[in-house]
């Protein structure tokens, strides 16, 4: 593998705000013990026009139930866990396609609405760190691999050195599938230096044995040449069957030391008792 040999693991990300069925932040899932937690809002959307993205994006999750006060009151609460509150930019479903209708056009507009959902946080409570970053996880792509690159490659880099949201922008990650592949590898490829975490889908596929698992993690921290402290696995809570051999993998991979850390998608089915969550933060902890 390329990067690092061995890695400490450090890191869990959890999907929420989809739907009104999470109403608050589920800190009840928290392992006391993981060194950096992550919830990831989704979706900021973008409106289409007879199917072609405009950039204009708005939030999708409930403000007064992930408000800017809330996000305050978390962190303080959890201050011997680093919780940081990441916004999701794209969406998974066919009406959420990226595909530009001017490129130009689309990366002013997604880097001015972008903004404009990190000010509503920011100006609420100004002298707090509300905020912490942006995902990339658009899953349906209609635009050339370079296109998408460029565009979501700008839009990163201005918010990134903007200097009234640069604050907001400490994290940034991208969230590619199996079939996504092939934009995320150029984006990332292109963008090295402004993307922080690789948040790979592995729930999307099927693995008959941990074997096959491990044989893809390996594949893709090569394909992407990182280290292994920037290659996250993922978990989904709709895949039960597909989750356990996924879990399975991951505690090998930490026995191996070469897992920095996994997410989940999402909070919603496994509310209230947040199984999954908790037995993966558990093996991430006592490593």
């Amino acid at each position: 593998m390329s990067g690092s040999t061995t890695v400490t693991p450090t890191i869990f990300r959890e999907y929420i705000g989809m739907g009104d069925y999470i109403d608050h932040f589920p800190d009840e899932m928290i392992n006391a013990d993981i060194k950096e937690f992550h919830f990831i809002l989704c979706f900021a959307t973008e409106t289409h026009v007879d199917g072609k993205g405009t950039g204009l994006f708005d939030s999708n999750w409930n403000f007064t139930n992930f408000s800017p006060e809330k996000v305050v009151e978390l962190k303080k609460k959890l201050n011997n866990v680093k919780v940081k509150v990441v916004i999701s930019i794209g969406g998974i479903g066919p009406e959420d396609t990226f595909n530009p209708k001017n490129n130009e056009d689309w990366i002013v507009n997604a880097t001015s609405s972008i903004k404009g959902i990190i000010l509503n946080y920011q100006t609420k409570v100004p002298n707090d760190d509300v905020l912490d970053g942006i995902d990339i996880n658009y899953e349906k792509i209609s635009s050339s691999i370079s296109d998408f690159s460029n565009c979501i490659g700008e839009v990163i880099k201005q918010l990134k050195v903007d200097p009234v949201v640069s604050k907001s922008m400490k994290v940034v990650s991208i969230g590619p599938t199996e079939n996504s592949q092939s934009y995320y590898l150029k984006l990332y490829r292109d963008n090295k230096g402004y993307i922080d975490w690789i948040d790979y889908k592995f729930y999307n596929q099927y693995f008959n044995t941990v074997d096959d698992f491990e044989k893809l993690f390996k594949k893709l921290v090569t394909e992407y040449g990182t280290a292994l402290d920037k290659f996250l696995v993922g978990v989904s809570t709709y895949e039960a069957i597909k989750s356990k051999t996924i879990i399975e993998g991951c505690e090998y991979l930490l026995n191996r030391g070469s897992l920095v850390g996994a997410f989940v998608w999402d909070a919603k089915p496994s509310a209230p008792a947040y199984t999954p969550e908790r037995e993966i933060q558990k093996l991430l902890a006592k490593k």
